[in-house]
């Protein structure tokens, strides 16, 4: 059975070994290739690098994706190594970007589809305080005081304003969670698909 260069073999590890060891060894590694240890010249090098051992680690501590790799590498370490899939560098490249693009919109509507009821509650909470300080202060006897200090109701009415949007931010979330959450399945497959091409490039 041909052996091939895996993630374990990236990071100097065992393919049996646990997530302690993995994070050691890519502390270790980050100590020769993070951006912040190369001279200038070698800060694009650097951060290829660093995105490259990112993403293996990444790959290696989601018990579903290592499952995912280690399956593939059996795959591929049955058929002879002319039989792996081969593709160039530039196409690698969008496959690696759109995996990133696809990774942040997940990221973007999981925070929209969770937070908004707490835009909801923060919303109203600081609109409501905003609005009665605005009132109270209106109505006090010491209004004339505060006639002298026009950017006092200025202030309190423009706080009473961010707290209203963010509540019409967070009830607009909230309609549309079930929308979000379709797209993010619609997503996830996608991204489970690129996250398999971009291992078939490394054990290539």
């Amino acid at each position: 059975m041909p052996q091939i260069r895996t993630f374990y073999d990236e990071l100097g590890v065992g393919r049996d070994v646990n997530a302690s060891a993995i994070k050691h060894a890519f502390k270790e590694i980050a100590k020769v290739y993070h951006p912040d240890k190369n001279p200038p010249e070698k800060q694009a090098w650097a951060h290829e690098q660093m995105s490259r051992y990112n993403f293996i680690v990444a790959t290696l501590l989601n018990p579903e994706t290592r499952k995912e790799y280690d399956e593939l590498v059996q795959k591929y370490e049955a058929m002879p190594i002319s039989a792996h899939p081969r593709r160039s560098r530039h196409e690698q490249n969008a496959i690696e970007r759109e995996y990133a693009t696809v990774s942040v919109e997940i990221m973007n509507l999981a925070g929209k589809s969770s937070n908004c009821r707490l835009k909801m509650t923060i919303g109203s909470v600081v609109g409501s305080i905003a609005a009665l300080a605005h009132i109270s202060a209106y109505f006090s006897p010491f209004s004339e005081v505060f006639d002298d200090f026009p950017m006092t109701f200025a202030f309190t009415y423009f706080i009473a304003l961010i707290g209203g949007m963010m509540m019409v931010f967070g009830i607009s979330d909230y309609l549309g969670r079930r929308e979000y959450e379709r797209r993010i399945d619609e997503l996830q497959e996608r991204r489970a698909f690129l996250r398999q091409r971009m291992f078939e490039a490394f054990v290539s």
